[in-house]
């Protein structure tokens, strides 16, 4: 045998004695664990706009997020930065903006982080609600939160720790009043 001819034997030997063992090793099962399955999103959305109808067609509600992870088996879907806008049978908006949303299949939803109820109709008498966690029941356009609530309206501004609401009636009920502030136009 000539040098090319070891060479080549050589170097087949060296790749043989290399790739032999992981040839005969057994393969690791990837095992999935069906108990933290539910923890995955079935599908995530980026940019999201959304639009949902009662039943005579008429829009109900709207949300925009920048991220929505949608948990089938858990029935719900956290929002980013969502932007909410519930439609009332009037077809008079309110806009519900927060840091962090959850929508549950029951069509309630939970706000957290800077949340802000702006009332988009103009000459009403409450105008914002402002507070750091609240829950809303799109059906029924109530709230509620059992935390600091601000509520701004036309020369007023009241503080409160807790409310139970009514968006369609603008009927409000606070846990614990603190203080309210009335400036009347001069």
């Amino acid at each position: 045998m000539n040098r090319i001819s070891w060479s080549i034997a050589l170097v087949f030997t060296i790749v043989l004695v290399l790739y032999v063992p992981i040839l005969f090793e057994e393969e690791e099962q990837l095992t999935t664990d069906d108990s933290n399955l539910e923890l995955i999103p079935n599908y995530q959305a980026v940019n999201l706009n959304s639009k949902s109808f009662d039943k005579e067609g008429r829009l109900s509600h709207q949300v925009a997020a920048t991220k929505m992870d949608h948990y089938e088996a858990l029935g719900f879907a956290v929002f980013q930065n969502p932007v909410y806008t519930l439609y009332l049978d009037d077809g008079q908006p309110w806009q519900v903006t927060a840091g962090e949303g959850t929508i549950y299949s029951n069509n309630r939803i939970q706000l957290e982080n800077n949340v802000k109820i702006v009332n988009l109709r103009s000459q009403e008498y409450i105008k914002e609600i402002r507070t750091e966690y609240i829950e809303i029941n799109i059906v029924d356009k109530t709230l509620s939160s059992d935390q600091k609530v601000t509520i701004s309206g036309l020369n007023f501004e009241l503080k409160s720790i807790g409310i139970f609401g009514n968006l369609t009636t603008q009927q409000y009920e606070f846990k614990e009043h603190v203080q309210t502030e009335f400036n009347p136009v001069r």
